[in-house]
């Protein structure tokens, strides 16, 4: 019984100890140091809650048409052109047809001080074919995102290049605005 006693106070002396070594003599391990001048800490992002958008994909009739969606579009002016952008690679989800005639990939989005978005695609391996599906692409994006942004216009980059055009239908060597002849009933 008394070394039993003895094991349960030494035990507590080594705890009591212990502590106070974390507490009074290694300070630095319990008190958060601030972090460098040039480190920033990041916020957590929010989620950015589910919003109406209208995406433009192509008709039988040659023109684009609304598809309304449930996304989420984030508050920053760059990101909520991204997921625009994702929703229209993934396609349509009723009876519209896609917009990209190939296998697009989103290589980057930025936008600058004028309200201008620069959108980079991954090239296509051939000129889409014909001035409906050169118009219906383009269109598609810019109008897309314009109706469902502050922006002003948009600028379509192929590649990390600008082109002069897709199929020499569009000039593209410049921002495009909104442009709803291309748009249905």
């Amino acid at each position: 019984m008394k070394t039993r006693l003895l094991l349960i106070l030494l035990s507590l002396v080594v705890l009591v100890g212990f502590l106070a070594w974390l507490l009074f003599l290694r300070p630095e391990a319990v008190i958060k140091k601030p972090l460098p001048k040039d480190v920033i800490e990041q916020p957590t992002p929010t989620p950015a809650p589910p919003q109406r958008a209208v995406l433009l994909f192509a008709g039988s009739d040659g023109l684009l048409h609304p598809e309304l969606r449930q996304i989420p579009l984030p508050v920053e002016r760059d990101e909520r052109v991204r997921v625009l952008v994702h929703a229209l690679l993934e396609g349509p989800r009723g009876r519209l047809v896609p917009i990209f005639p190939y296998r697009a990939e989103l290589l980057g989005v930025f936008v600058d001080l004028h309200d201008r978005a620069f959108v980079d695609l991954s090239p296509p391996d051939t000129a889409p074919g014909g001035s409906t599906m050169e118009c219906n692409l383009v269109y598609g994006v810019v109008n897309t995102i314009l109706l469902n942004t502050d922006l002003k216009a948009v600028q379509l980059l192929f590649g990390g290049r600008e082109v002069e055009s897709l199929g020499g239908h569009l000039v593209l060597s410049r921002p495009l605005s909104l442009n709803k002849a291309f748009i249905g009933q």
